[in-house]
């Protein structure tokens, strides 16, 4: 005797099982798939928001960063100027006073050599000392020789060096003779010892 399989339910709801079952598959594999394209797109959007983040962040400390530099700037370029200043106020406080100078110019010149030009010239901050320019005129070189080597011997005056000596014929100081004279115009600089 043989069995034979009968199967009672109806074809359409096997269909309609087969149906939903398809169905609820392809549906599946659509949510995964939409769920891993969602998740990559939303992990893609995090990696670009805080790389958006990171450079605003790294563009607001460049602005303080150049703010700051600007300030640093200012307070050098201050500094420098309260520097200078402190140079000329060192100078002044630590060289000799200027009447000083001219009474020791006024002991060393003779009768014979005369200034026609005295320039005091205060240095910056890195050369602390004062230079002295004189610039005249002498009847004779032993006369500005003379001058020359009572100059270098006053301690006060240092690196005395003649710049230039040159003879000139001038009617302007003729000794009362009307006549043109031979002069020797010099140019002399120095420096002034501290006190």
């Amino acid at each position: 005797m043989a069995l034979r399989e009968t199967n009672l339910i109806p074809p359409e709801i096997l269909a309609r099982r087969q149906f939903l079952r398809h169905l609820s598959f392809w549906a599946a594999c659509i949510v995964i798939s939409l769920s891993l394209i969602w998740g990559f797109y939303f992990y893609q959007m995090h990696l670009l928001q805080s790389k958006k983040r990171t450079v605003a962040e790294l563009k607001q400390k460049h602005q303080d960063l150049g703010v700051k530099i600007n300030e640093i700037r200012l307070i050098q370029v201050e500094l420098d100027r309260m520097r200078q200043e402190q140079a000329g106020l060192e100078n002044i406080t630590l060289a000799a006073p200027y009447s000083q100078i001219f009474a020791k110019l006024a002991d060393i010149m003779n009768e014979d050599t005369w200034l026609s030009q005295l320039t005091i010239e205060s240095g910056r901050e890195e050369e602390s000392s004062i230079r002295l320019k004189l610039t005249g005129f002498s009847f004779s070189a032993d006369e500005l020789g003379s001058f020359l080597q009572q100059l270098t011997n006053e301690p006060l005056f240092r690196e005395v060096v003649l710049q230039s000596a040159r003879e000139n014929v001038n009617s302007q100081f003729s000794r009362g003779s009307g006549k043109a004279v031979r002069v020797i115009q010099f140019n002399i600089e120095c420096k002034i010892s501290k006190v």
